[in-house]
């Protein structure tokens, strides 16, 4: 793994296989916007794997076009960063001068934290349904790759899958950690019919888990965890000191505090015995005095 993935950047190519008129630029500013945009624009024609990156990515900054489109509509440069990932993708016609969308192809460079560009790898694959590395058009795809960056057909199969793998060697792990963490809480709380429900929720949350990265599913793998994370807290929690509840009766403070230097002592009296049973409450009749002023 560590031989064919570079620590810091990936550029890997990826065949385009759907384009339409979806997104246009910004001519003010140069950023993509959506078709709708109301001010000075030009069309772009974004294309199936690109609009997946974008897609993918958390929190992006709006892309800005490097090369802007011009008479021809896929053949653009932009760029957007992402956290510390930093993003460059290129459309480029391969085949066919360009006449049809096959014979264009995307060059995705990612500068970044390895488990970042492996993360996006791996979710932008999941979401096209198709290896981005075969090739509409073979010959050509080798000739363009080995023209530009000295690349091969095998060599870009081999960078995109080698970062997908190293996604799911990430989820498999964090998975095992949670198998761990469940063992050792079944060993330290009592067991009881109500712990088994527990237990059994986090069995099958973690057989969904597994499920969805054999699938390369990293969202569903995320959302399995997360289902564990807080069935392992309810557990844990079974085995906390229960809280002491404050007494039911309060007894009021009476009596002088003592000189200085002492303390005080309640007394023994509740507060509703200070008044004599003989007592009587003062009482103010202020109807009478109504009366009397009328």
């Amino acid at each position: 793994m560590d031989r064919i993935v570079d620590p810091l950047r990936s550029v890997l190519v990826a065949q385009v296989r759907k384009a339409e008129a979806s997104h246009c630029m910004d001519t003010t500013t140069g950023l993509l916007r959506g078709r709708h945009f109301q001010g000075p624009k030009s069309t772009v024609y974004l294309g199936d794997v690109a609009q997946a990156v974008l897609a993918h990515l958390t929190l992006p900054e709006t892309p800005r076009f490097t090369e802007p489109p011009g008479y021809n509509e896929q053949r653009w440069t932009l760029e957007t960063q992402s956290g510390e990932l930093s993003v460059q993708i290129e459309s480029k016609p391969y085949w066919g001068l360009g006449l049809i969308t096959s014979g264009y192809l995307n060059v995705i460079a990612l500068e970044g934290p390895l488990e970042d560009r492996s993360r996006i790898v791996l979710d932008v694959m999941s979401s096209l349904g198709q290896p981005p590395w075969e090739m509409a058009h073979p010959r050509g795809a080798e000739r363009f790759m080995m023209r530009r960056d000295g690349m091969n057909l095998k060599a870009n199969e081999t960078a995109w899958a080698a970062l997908r793998n190293n996604a799911k060697t990430s989820l498999s792990e964090r998975i095992q950690a949670y198998v761990q963490r469940r063992d050792e809480t079944v060993s330290a709380i009592q067991d009881d019919e109500a712990t088994v429900g527990w237990l059994n929720a986090i069995e099958e949350d973690i057989h969904m888990a597994k499920q969805a990265l054999s699938e390369d599913n990293a969202p569903g793998v995320e959302r399995a965890l997360a289902r564990v994370e807080a069935s392992l807290i309810h557990l844990n929690q079974k085995g906390e000191h229960p809280v002491v509840s404050a007494p039911a009766e309060r007894f009021a403070v009476t009596g002088p505090v003592s000189e200085l230097g002492g303390s005080s002592k309640p007394s023994d009296t509740p507060a509703a015995s200070l008044l004599a049973p003989d007592d009587d409450v003062p009482f103010l009749d202020l109807a009478a005095n109504a009366d009397e002023e009328e």
